[in-house]
This record gives structure tokens, sequence and C-alpha cells, in this order.
């Protein structure tokens, strides 16, 4: 089943919401207090919040998205706090088809922006966030959620990127994968690496991997620099099973050049399939702000 085969809609029902319980449970292994009670969606679901479900053609819910009204700086926004697609169902755009319905959904309802956190260790999620959607990250949270116990993220501080994504953008045709254009912002197209282009050679890398696949720091003075890249690894879950020592490692280090970058102005705008981040300096009026 593709996602052209699946029917996103607005979750309805008292089985359904049920069933995004039951789904978050099964995905990600939450213990009991991190899974989000169908109660509490119905509930968001009506008081100008977001679920979603992909349907199949049995009706079978295969996946779900939702988020519920938040404000920040005075401006209102989809806070959206889960997506999941079964993993049966995984790699067939069922997940890049459930935030573009959210996206149309928001739009519909008056909102600008949607905002989400990520781990910025999971590559395929920032390529997806970053890349394919046209989010930008420029606030970075040590241990956000504090210790968590689910099978994705036990043993690690629960570092994030928080991802904005704006649904209403001001700049020329092909744009809608993009934020808005901060004040001041250098505004010449440029080819994106993950769309095939290769990464600039003279870019500053702030963090690589050697050979054993170990971070290994680069240069952080980034003072004069519009650009820099900063890798991390193509599968981090694999290398929390293979070896969690290593995992912090790169938690740390990875930890290290993304403040560093962020400290100087530079903000996430890309990322590759292979696992580079590209952080762009966007203008001083968009320098990372701290989370109230």
């Amino acid at each position: 089943m593709t996602a052209a085969e699946v029917r996103i809609r607005s979750v309805r029902t008292p089985d359904e919401f049920a069933a995004c319980e039951a789904m978050s449970r099964d995905i990600w292994g939450a213990a009991e207090r991190n899974v989000v009670p169908r109660e509490l969606l119905l509930t968001m679901q009506i008081n100008g919040g977001l679920v979603l479900g992909a349907f199949g053609p049995d009706q079978r819910m295969v996946g779900f998205v939702f988020g519920f009204a938040g404000v920040r700086d005075g401006r209102l926004r989809i806070c959206s706090h889960q997506l999941g697609v079964m993993p049966e169902y995984r790699g067939r755009g069922i997940g890049i088809a459930l935030k573009q319905a959210q996206r149309e959904e928001a739009l519909r309802l008056g909102y600008e922006l949607i905002t989400w956190t990520f781990d910025p260790l999971e590559a395929r999620n920032a390529y997806i966030n970053l890349h394919r959607l046209g989010c930008i990250a420029r606030v970075y949270d040590r241990d956000h959620y504090g210790p968590m116990e689910d099978e994705l993220n036990k043993g690690l501080p629960s570092d994030r990127f928080e991802a904005e994504w704006w649904l209403t953008p001001t700049v020329a045709p092909g744009a809608d994968r993009r934020p808005p254009p901060a004040p001041g912002a250098d505004q010449t197209p440029r080819p994106k690496p993950g769309d095939g282009a290769e990464l600039p050679a003279d870019l500053p890398v702030l963090l690589d991997a050697d050979r054993d696949g170990k971070p290994r720091r680069g240069s952080m003075d980034l003072a004069a620099e519009r650009r820099g890249l900063i890798r991390v690894p193509v599968d981090f879950q694999a290398v929390k099973r293979r070896d969690l020592e290593l995992a912090l490692q790169w938690r740390l280090e990875s930890r290290a050049a993304f403040e560093a970058a962020l400290s100087e102005g530079l903000v996430a705008t890309d990322c590759t399939r292979e696992g580079w981040y590209v952080m762009d300096r966007l203008g001083k009026a968009d320098e990372p702000r701290e989370r109230p």
C-alpha cells in the first residue's frame, strides 16, 4: 500500500482515538505515562488541535499525526507532538502525506506555523524535516524531556531541535517548502545538497566522523563564515545498539558543534541523506532564541 492508496482525514470516533492511543504504544514501546490517552486526543481535536489518521482501503488506521494549539511570542501555532506509521507501512511516503495533510488543515484553520521537536542525531528525520518539508531549526535544547524510557530514546540525554515549519512563505515560486526569509537574510538561491548537489568543498566542517565511526571535531571558528557543515551518523539507532558509550560521545560532540554554530547565528536549513547538516547564516534578526 502506497501513500496514494491511503486516505487521510480527521480522527472522529472513540474507536479511532483508541486506535491512535494503541498505535503510539505499539510504535514507541512507550511506558504508560508517555502514551497520550484517547480522551485527551478527543479534547484537543475539538478545541483547536489536529488529530489526523491515515486509513487504508480496509479502513484500518496505519498512521496518525496529532498536535495541539499553542502560542509563543504572541504567535499562534500548531505544536505537533507525535507522528507515527506502523512498521510494515514505513518507507511508502505515508509520513510525508500525513505532514502535508496537517499543513493543509492548519492553513484552513488560520495557522501560519507548525513546530515540533526531533532528535538532532536522527539523520533520517532531519532529512525529512529540513530537506523534504523545508523546515528550519534554530533552537537546540539540552535534555529537553529529561530521562526517557521508551526504546528509541532511553539511555541518553534527550537533546532536541525545534523544527519550524512556516506555512505562508513570501518568497518566489517553489518556495512553498521554505520559511519566510528573515529580515536581512541572503535570499540568493542555492542548490540543496539533498537534491543531488555536491557539498561545497570550501565550507568549514565543525564535526565529522573518523574511520572508526567516532565523532571528530573540526573548526569551531565561525565568526567570518556564512555556512558550515555538521555530520551525524546515518543510523544512530544502530550506533546505540552496538555501543552506547559511542552514542553518548556523538550526543555530546554534536551538541557542542550545534551550539557553537547557533551561538554564531547559523541555523540548520538542510540535511542530506548521509547525515550532513548545512548550517546557514540567515541574518542578525534571526539569531537563536532561548526556549521560554
